[in-house]
């Protein structure tokens, strides 16, 4: 069976120790990504929820909106429906902040300066303006859970990738390496305690004869 072993430059017991050490760090690194690769998958899981439910409520609020938006078109006409969109004010703002979710930096959204309803108008376009809001509240969600997905998938598998080799290269190289040279200063110590039987007995000898 082919064993890959570390390179050691010097194969002494100093550095076997030195090894262990690095052992005990990499097990200890694998066992803090493989818990941190744990919680990001439980909060991409959670944010895919999120997201379908939120998207189901946006696309639910969508409908009303365009079949409202169409009678109000059918009743007043387009230019009629241009009349009233002069009279709202056209101004928003989009805002854009910044969260830590264990150490992945994403985006949150937000719209600024919605205007209130407008007083006096068809009941078709009254609706239209009472779920503008939330529609806008629905987008600014998606946006913001849609970009967290992606920023949190993007470290998952960049996590996957450093505890793959860690597990499957690194972590068994080292505990070849040291296996290798725990035998082979064993071996040395059999062969030092051989000779030493050795020396003895020839010197025990020397002291009969």
């Amino acid at each position: 069976m082919s064993m890959q072993i570390i390179k050691v430059s010097r194969p002494t017991r100093i550095e076997l120790l030195r090894l262990r050490r690095r052992l005990r760090l990499a097990r200890r690194f694998y066992n803090l990504l493989k818990d941190r690769e744990a919680y990001l998958l439980e909060v991409f899981r959670n944010l895919l929820r999120e997201v379908v439910k939120t998207r189901r409520e946006l696309n639910e609020l969508l409908i009303k909106a365009y079949s409202s938006y169409y009678t109000s078109l059918y009743l007043e006409g387009l230019e009629g429906l241009n009349v009233y969109a002069s009279t709202i004010p056209q101004t928003l703002n989009l805002y854009v902040s910044y969260k830590n979710i264990m150490g992945v930096w994403t985006y949150t959204y937000g719209f600024e300066g919605i205007p209130p309803p407008q007083p006096q108008l068809p009941l078709e376009l009254s609706d239209l303006q009472v779920s503008r809001e939330k529609i806008l509240e629905l987008l600014a969600k998606v946006f913001e859970y849609e970009k967290t997905l992606v920023n949190v998938g993007a470290e998952i598998a960049r996590l996957r990738r450093i505890v793959n080799i860690l597990e499957k290269s690194y972590i068994p190289r080292l505990t070849n390496t040291i296996r290798y040279l725990s035998m082979k200063f064993e071996e040395l110590q059999r062969e030092e305690t051989i000779r030493a039987i050795r020396v003895k007995k020839k010197l025990v000898e020397g002291r009969v004869f």
